[in-house]
């Protein structure tokens, strides 16, 4: 017969059969003890019974159960029986500790010890098997007496049975000082597996909790998870009253003089909390006989191969091209030409695809009858479809999360292998991924730039690498403007274009390219183009494309402007449904042209002020003089200056800017050189220099040099 059933365990059952990992299908039922009839001794009254492990009756004592610590190879904890006919539980609870802190006593059934480790993910049970038989020998090394045969799990898995803990009120673990721990602490303390200072703390009494508060909440804050310290405090071993002290760790910050914690620190303050001498483990030396590592002469006489270029500039074979935009500037209706340009061969943008291929198009905010109509709408516009090469598409009505993050790490879903599968099976060259934020689920956090690079790298480009093709991701932007006005010029800033990708940089850095849409504003609008385009188009029509970043050539310094037009697509009912088609217009033209004309002019205009600038120059050392310095001998003798209407500041600026432009221009010489800076008939050369590193206020400068070139002509 079972003893009276504990009734009122509080041990939560879906929790514990998570912790451990059992083989279905095989429980050991355990009915105390019987006499052997032939030896008159007591032994163990227990059976393998064909069925699950209830978890459930376990831990009420009305089915003391054990099993088999694996199932499908896999194992989240291990077993190792202490059999000594006395047991010093502090002795063995130091000494356990000392071994491995993740390392828990349990009482067993018989009133001896069990050695249970528990581990947060499977693992395989080959190598838990291993573990397992050290810790048996480390303790058979003190001196104490092991039962082989009960230590779980076994490399081939076989059919060996230990009881399961919590099945009564004994059967619970020990602190590191040999005192009971409850399933709420048990529970914390494995949470917390991986901070030995956190598990040594729990179930703690005083003295000594308020140092150790400190200390731990120190550890927390350097872990930024100090939303966890609460979960500290009712885990003691009693009921932590000193409020005024935890509120003057979370609103004073007096944990922070222990803010640099180190391995050495917390060693101590463990010490502390058990009683005895204790030292971190050191990293174990996995690596210690890897060998070299297989490294590769570059002589000189390699044949160079051709880079894979799948349109060249922007996609390249085995990477990321990433299109950046603010909500509903036009990602997703350029997103689905270049997908149809990718299959069909056509033009993107007057780009050549050079090598086509079978697409993908995962669209999760339009359904896939818009992407129907998008792609009817490409072929109205880019050109026919032979065919050739398949466009397959999942809409919005078809969710999909091919990576799943938690706290700890991110892990492919079911529906990323079914998508490896599907790449393989229909010869899939190119991925469309819109938005790319659509296909994570879990705790992820867009700014974390380690979910981003686990996201990006471990998971989306190895798809690119796969496919020997490209995945193509569109990605929302903040509103940060890419394009500026200064001194009457339309200027692109490619570094605002490359950061104004919303979330962690690492994401901008897996990119090779990034294409980034800056929507034309009424503004731009009105003070460059307005009064040149006659169409009936205004600035809700045009939509700015800029190379923001490529790693494999110089982006371009201007800004692609593209219309967009509504396309009528016939539908089933006789009717038609209207979207929209990006077509290359002539603004790009006008924009250099108006450039150029400007650059040309403050040229001429600072090449009328060089006489004031040399004698600036004077006898200057190393031939330099401040920007401010001409800035301020010019103002006098503009125009403006006489208008009291006008704010002195910002002629200044207009002085400025007309001086930074002219010293600082390119030309294009008949020998096909650049130069920078303007010539002067006094024999020297004179150019914008700015020196971001100089002390004091001045940053920009103008500095002359004998122009070598025409000296050696003369």
């Amino acid at each position: 017969m079972m003893g009276a059933a504990h009734t009122e365990s509080d041990v939560d059952v879906n929790k514990l059969s998570q912790i451990i990992k059992v083989k279905s299908g095989k429980r050991l039922l355990w009915e105390g003890y019987k006499i052997d009839p032939k030896t008159g001794v007591k032994i163990k009254n227990q059976r393998w019974e064909n069925t699950n492990v209830n978890f459930a009756t376990h831990v009420t004592g009305e089915e003391k159960q054990g099993g088999c610590l694996s199932d499908n190879g896999e194992c989240t904890s291990l077993v190792v029986d202490i059999d000594d006919k006395k047991i010093d539980i502090k002795k063995i609870c130091e000494e356990a500790w000392n071994y491995d802190y993740k390392v828990f006593p349990f009482q067993s059934p018989s009133g001896r010890i069990h050695l249970w480790k528990f581990f947060h993910t499977p693992q395989p049970i080959e190598v838990v098997a291993k573990e397992a038989k050290k810790l048996e020998r480390h303790f058979k090394k003190l001196g104490h007496s092991t039962d082989p045969g009960k230590t779980q799990p076994t490399e081939t898995g076989s059919q060996i049975g230990i009881n399961f803990p919590f099945a009564t009120k004994e059967q619970y673990p020990f602190t590191p000082t040999g005192t009971k721990l409850n399933w709420k602490q048990f529970l914390h303390r494995y949470r917390f597996l991986n901070l030995p200072l956190v598990a040594a703390a729990t179930g703690m009494h005083n003295p000594g909790r308020t140092t150790a508060l400190l200390k731990i909440a120190a550890l927390f804050e350097q872990k930024q998870i100090m939303h966890h310290l609460d979960e500290v405090i009712n885990n003691f071993g009693e009921e932590y009253t000193d409020i005024a002290y935890i509120n003057r760790i979370k609103d004073k910050k007096i944990h922070e003089k222990y803010k640099n914690i180190s391995a050495k620190g917390i060693a101590a303050a463990i010490t502390d909390i058990v009683g005895f001498d204790y030292t971190l483990p050191a990293a174990p030396d996995e690596y210690k006989d890897a060998g070299e590592l297989e490294i590769f002469e570059h002589t000189g006489l390699e044949a160079i191969k051709k880079r894979p270029w799948l349109i060249h500039g922007l996609l390249l074979e085995r990477a990321l091209t990433l299109v950046v935009g603010q909500p509903g500037v036009g990602k997703t209706m350029l997103l689905h030409m270049l997908a149809y340009a990718l299959a069909t061969g056509n033009l993107f943008l007057a780009k050549d695809v050079l090598v086509r291929g079978n697409v993908l198009g995962l669209f999760a905010e339009e359904t896939s009858n818009e992407s129907d109509i998008r792609w009817c709408a490409c072929k109205q516009t880019m050109g026919k479809n032979d065919g050739k090469f398949k466009l397959y598409k999942r809409g919005l009505e078809h969710d999909l999360k091919l990576v799943k993050f938690t706290k700890e790490a991110a892990k492919a879903t079911e529906q990323y292998q079914q998508l490896r599968n599907t790449i393989k099976k229909h010869n899939i060259k190119y991925i469309v991924l819109d938005p790319l934020i659509n296909f994570q689920t879990g705790s992820y956090d867009e700014n974390s730039n380690q979910n981003m690079d686990a996201y990006v790298k471990n998971y989306l480009i190895p798809l690119a690498v796969e496919m020997n093709g490209a995945v193509i991701a569109g990605h929302h932007t903040n509103k940060l403007s890419m394009v500026s006005s200064q001194d009457n010029q339309l200027l692109v800033d490619n570094q605002n274009a490359l950061m104004a990708a919303r979330g962690a940089s690492s994401l901008i850095g897996a990119a090779r390219f990034v294409l980034a849409l800056q929507p034309m504003t009424k503004k731009l609008w009105e003070q460059y183009f307005k009064e040149h385009i006659t169409d009936g188009t205004n600035f809700v029509h045009y939509t700015g494309l800029i190379e923001a970043k490529s790693n494999y050539n110089m982006v371009a310094d201007d800004i692609t402007w593209l219309r967009k037009d509504s396309i009528d697509v016939p539908t089933d009912d006789g009717f038609a449904e209207s979207t929209g088609s990006y077509v290359i217009t002539e603004l790009n033209k006008l924009t250099k042209a108006k450039n150029k004309l400007k650059a040309a002019q403050n040229l001429v205009w600072c090449k009328s002020k060089l006489s004031t600038i040399q004698k600036l120059m004077g006898d200057a050392k190393d031939d330099t003089i401040t920007l401010n310095s001409v800035v301020l001998e010019l103002l006098p003798l503009e125009p403006d200056f006489a208008d009291q209407n006008i704010n002195e500041n910002t002629i200044k600026t207009k002085v400025r800017r007309k001086l930074e432009n002219g010293f600082s221009g390119k030309e294009e010489t008949k020998d096909g050189f650049v130069r920078s800076g303007i010539e002067c008939d006094d024999g020297y050369n004179y150019w914008l220099h700015r020196n971001h590193g100089a002390t004091g206020a001045a940053k920009v400068f103008i500095r002359r040099a004998i122009d070598f070139k025409r000296k050696n002509k003369r």
